[in-house]
């Protein structure tokens, strides 16, 4: 017995069939046939219990077709939510929750004569289905249907298991007619029943070793058979961790490691993977600490430099992989990473070996070489921080990528970027907020050694490198999810060290970490310092850290925005933990709770995402808000740490706004010319105001695909904007305030600041200790005329996009600003921004609106007067004349009872100029030349 347990191997089926005696549903026969009568009883007071003391249940049922382990549903009867008394139960007579249904699937689906009825996928539910009742998984029921004569092993319903000495386990069989049933332990048989349709046995380990148990069913002539494979083994070896040892893979030498898998309250485990051919073997149980913690296990032998794939066998039927690796095996997606040559070298997964995701360990890796240790970080309040998807960055989605378009950011202004989460995720194509692994990259994205030249890449730049770190929760692929869990990815067990069975707030995905969980606590601590220390991260965003509580909220979002005393203590610990080893380091939290919180976290010493994106959307098309929330003065911190944005990943493009849902008189601001415009009169003004800022890739050319058409789904890339006329005037603007912003403290550190926000003519003052500065805009859809713009000092003042000079006394100059116009002054001469960011009124004028016979100018070309004639349709206007870099040289107003209006322009020099007339309605342009 002894030598044939050691050369064993243990398989997990994908799916077995689903034991169909259990309490939440029953079926008569116990394994019915497709092509037979059946009647199903469903307990309401099991699973999710929803139906509890329903006036009625109706089933909602479907027939898979695709194979005996498929899950889903092709043909479907009934509708859901509508009270179909085809499909309404009965209620068992002095039953209160227990309902009965039949049903002969060959009759019930109408399905081509090809296709065979594998299984039936039940969910029940109300008539309107407002209430469901699910599995304890909260998933759907699924009845496995024979195809004729056959036999199957209804419990345990695995095709193997694993026995601690002393164990039992009941072995229930279930045939689909009456037949002789028999049940065998190594050929011995040891239950019989005859003109039976269920046996059991009661399984005894009382000996280590391999068992076959064979389930067989004869029926006359015919006969068939089910195996279950028992593996018996001894109880868990204690012993102390060797000294040192941390949890995951400990790297001793080029050939040997020390695995620590921390796993309370479970009673055995198992390492199996490439270095013992995927058996359960003796000398790879695990030791377990006299705590009953921690298992623990020394590999030897190992080949430098080879990568070995394992798992953790947990109980002789849990297999997940080490929650601390650095590389994962996935059955699902690694392929299509093979096939796409995304990652040099990636072994495929074990598919003939085993199950679930696995862990790689590999002896002997040559360390990355950092070759850029040495740069600048800037101040948190001089942050330019530049959010990217690798995935939707570039169309190759990878790390190389990326670090080929890093002069580029670096050209543009950014300082800093912010990497939406790495870490490995469900699936291949990603946000990167469902994470499973948390010390993994993703391989889609390439190596993690590719991951790492990319930040040393930007460090080179003097650019830091922030992680969008995902800590709220996980998805059901961790480890650390599903050894504590309902069936092979479903929600936590309230023995779970880490999780929440139930999420204790709103808009929670995944399952939800207990921070207040002392082993959540070392978790976490452990993620922030290994991604720091190992990759050079300079800091991080912690998405939802507003879920960081167990204080239960429910669904009320204005509760779990209140202040919370429990979370603020949190969330000083983790920064604390950071701050120890990294006193440098960045830590923005998307927080959004109640302003007293957020304020005394930031005097704390953390930052925080500052969401403008309703605002300036609304101003995106045409409307005007106040939007000084923006800055950390307004909300009363003493700390300059608010990183507000006007895009983020989460928000529609302020573009798109105006292109789609932009006002169209007196302009239109869906045409590109006037959308580009605006949206360079709102980044002027949001760059201005001193502090943190965030953009949102391609932000800075106009992106403008609607995001919540496809929400997570990949986007587009639009480089070839930046061969667009006006798009690149938009981005030469973002590049002339970014450089602003690092070329002067004023736009960081100000003296004094003075925000006037609130009307359509808006204003920013900043006095620095280097130099001052004024910014007006006019966000209205009309000109106003005669605006009194206020400076701190007199003198001399430089428009910065122009090079216009202009004297300034008893601390006021006079101008006119038409719709979209800003005007950025600074008392110190500084060089003009490069590349054409003003739109060019002689070209912008429509070549229509030039023969519109409502206004007519003459002569033109003229020598020394001009005369405007307006039509009836014009009325009342104002007008002004102003030269091709947009400098106003005349203005004033006529009325209807002028139709011809006479302009003196003798001083004009030689040259091309623009008159330009608004009536509250429209405004229309004509050009003239001055000889």
């Amino acid at each position: 017995m002894y030598n044939r347990f050691t050369q064993v191997l243990f398989f997990v089926l994908f799916f077995g069939f689903q034991n169909q005696i259990i309490a939440q549903i029953t079926t008569q026969p116990a394994f019915p046939r497709a092509d037979q009568n059946i009647k199903i009883i469903y307990d309401a007071s099991q699973g999710t219990s929803g139906l509890i003391g329903a006036d009625a249940v109706y089933i909602h049922i479907g027939a898979v077709i695709q194979g005996a382990s498929s899950t889903t549903w092709e043909i479907v009867p009934f509708q859901w939510g509508t009270s179909n008394p085809d499909a309404r139960m009965t209620r068992v007579e002095g039953e209160d929750d227990l309902w009965e249904w039949e049903l002969n699937p060959s009759t019930l689906f109408e399905k081509d004569s090809e296709d065979v009825i594998y299984r039936l996928g039940l969910v029940f539910r109300n008539a309107d289905g407002s209430r469901e009742g699910k599995s304890d998984t909260n998933g759907d029921f699924f009845i496995d249907l024979s195809q004729g004569f056959d036999v199957f092993i209804a419990n345990p319903s695995v095709s193997s298991l694993l026995l601690e000495l002393g164990d039992s386990q009941e072995v229930t069989v279930v045939s689909s007619e009456i037949a002789s049933l028999s049940i065998s332990v190594d050929d011995q048989v040891v239950a019989i029943a005859t003109q039976a349709d269920q046996l059991s046995y009661i399984f005894e380990g009382n000996s280590v070793g391999s068992f076959s148990i064979t389930a067989k069913a004869e029926l006359g002539t015919e006969e068939v058979s089910k195996e279950l494979l028992i593996n018996v083994v001894d109880q868990s070896p204690l012993a102390a961790l060797p000294s040192g040892a941390l949890k995951g893979i400990n790297y001793i030498s080029d050939t040997e490691v020390v695995l620590v898998l921390e796993a309370p309250l479970k009673r055995n485990v198992f390492v199996i993977g490439d270095f013992n051919d995927w058996q359960i073997h003796p000398d790879y149980q695990m030791f377990q600490t006299p705590d009953r913690e921690k298992f623990w296990a020394r590999i030897t032998g190992l080949e430098k430099g080879k990568e070995y794939i394992f798992q953790y066998l947990v109980d002789g039927k849990l297999r997940i992989g080490d929650p601390y690796t650095d590389k994962v095996s996935d059955p699902f997606h690694d392929q299509e990473i093979i096939d796409q040559n995304r990652y040099l070298g990636l072994l495929p997964y074990p598919q003939e070996k085993t199950s679930f995701q696995a862990s790689y360990l590999q002896t002997g890796q040559e360390p990355y070489q950092w070759k850029y240790l040495d740069y600048n970080k800037p101040k948190p309040e001089e942050l330019i921080v530049y959010e990217l998807l690798v995935r939707d960055f570039d169309e190759r989605r990878n790390y190389q990528a990326v670090i080929e378009r890093l002069d580029y950011l670096k050209g543009l202004g950014i300082n800093a970027i912010e990497l939406m989460p790495i870490k490995e995720f469900e699936g291949n194509l990603s946000w990167g907020y469902n994470p499973s692994f948390f010390f993994a990259p993703d391989k889609y994205y390439g190596t993690k050694n590719e991951l790492k030249e990319l930040i040393d890449e930007a460090h080179k730049r003097d650019m830091v490198v922030i992680l969008d770190m995902v800590l709220n929760h996980a998805f059901g692929q961790s480890p650390m999810v599903r050894l504590y869990n309902d069936g092979d990815y479903g929600a936590p067990t309230l023995d779970n060290p880490w999780f929440n069975r139930e999420a204790k707030h709103p808009f929670n995905v995944g399952y939800d970490f207990n921070h207040e969980s002392t082993y959540t606590k070392a978790f976490v601590d452990t993620v922030n310092h290994y991604w720091m220390s190992e990759y050079k991260f300079d800091g991080y965003r912690f998405d939802l850290s507003k879920g960081f509580t167990q204080v239960n909220s429910g669904n009320d979002v204005g509760f779990w925005s209140q202040k919370d005393e429990s979370r603020i203590a949190i969330w000083k610990y983790i920064y604390d933990q950071i701050k120890a080893d990294f006193p440098d380091a960045y830590v923005i939290l998307e927080h959004f709770a109640d302003n007293e919180e957020e304020k005394e976290l930031a005097n704390h010493g953390l930052m925080f995402w500052g969401n403008l994106n309703h605002d300036f959307r609304e101003m995106a098309k045409g409307n005007s808000r106040n939007f000084d929330w923006g800055y950390f003065q307004t909300r009363g911190w003493d700390k300059n740490y608010l990183v507000s944005y006007m895009e983020s990943h989460d928000e529609e493009r302020t573009i798109w706004e105006s292109l789609i849902h932009g006002r169209r008189s007196p302009i239109d601001f869906r045409q590109i010319n006037h959308a580009v415009n605006r949206n360079q009169l709102m980044a002027t003004f949001f760059f201005a105001i001193p502090g943190p800022k965030m953009l949102w890739q391609f932000e800075e050319f106009g992106y403008d695909l609607e995001l919540n058409n496809d929400r997570l789904g990949i986007k587009p890339t639009r480089w070839e904007y930046l061969n667009n006329s006006h798009r690149s005037r938009l981005f030469n603007l973002y590049k002339a305030m970014m450089n602003l912003k690092q070329e002067h403290d004023l736009f960081n550190t100000p003296i004094e600041v003075a925000l006037s926000l609130e009307e359509s003519v808006k204003s920013i003052t900043s006095i620095g200790e280097e130099m001052q500065m004024v910014l007006y805009g006019n966000f209205g859809t009309s000109s106003v005329n005669n605006v009194t713009l206020n400076f701190p000092s007199n003198g001399t003042w430089y428009n910065y996009f122009t090079g216009e000079e202009i004297m300034v006394s008893s601390g006021e100059f006079h101008t006119n600003l038409r719709p979209n116009q800003f005007l950025l002054y600074t008392n110190q001469k500084i060089e003009m921004p490069e590349g054409d960011i003003l739109e060019d009124i002689i070209t912008s004028i429509d070549n229509e609106a030039i023969n519109d016979l409502k206004c007519n100018i003459y002569p033109n070309p003229s020598s020394d007067k001009l005369f405007v004639q307006s039509g009836v349709e014009v009325g009342k206007f104002d007008f002004r004349v102003v030269d091709v870099t947009g400098k106003e040289l005349l203005s004033g107003a006529s009325d209807v009872d002028s139709n011809i209006l006479e302009l003196e322009i003798r001083d004009f020099k030689a040259g091309l100029y623009i008159f330009e007339l608004y009536n509250g309605r429209q405004i229309i342009r004509r050009r003239f030349i001055k000889n």
